[in-house]
């Protein structure tokens, strides 16, 4: 009888501190993926995994093929005011580092790296 009591605590006690262990690596890890996400920041304070994952297709396609030309053609083509939203996006995130020479606001054609 008291090996049978004595059992069931200690299963208990095991239950407890596997629980709290999950409950603990959870929030490590959330903390973790945070912090990751924090440093991920560009400069406006977006990320630029998600914006990435916003633009559309030809935007994603000019980013991946690093083409300036492509990227000024596309914004080019854009109603002005949907492409001054992208690019501001872009730069806020840091996808888009302005030149020197410019300052980020003329969508048609953004400055050159």
């Amino acid at each position: 009888k008291y090996m049978e009591g004595f059992n069931q605590e200690l299963n208990a006690f095991i239950d407890r501190i596997e629980r709290r262990a999950k409950e603990k690596t959870d929030k490590l890890m959330a903390e973790i993926e945070e912090e990751e996400r924090q440093k991920r920041l560009g400069p406006g304070g977006l990320d630029p995994a998600e914006v990435y994952e916003e633009l559309p297709k030809e935007l994603q396609h000019c980013f991946d093929s690093k083409d300036i030309g492509m990227l000024q053609e596309v914004l080019t083509a854009m109603d002005p005011e949907e492409a001054q939203v992208w690019l501001k996006k872009c730069i806020d995130s840091g996808l888009w580092v302005p030149g020197p020479s410019g300052d980020g606001d003329d969508a048609s054609a953004p400055p050159e790296q």
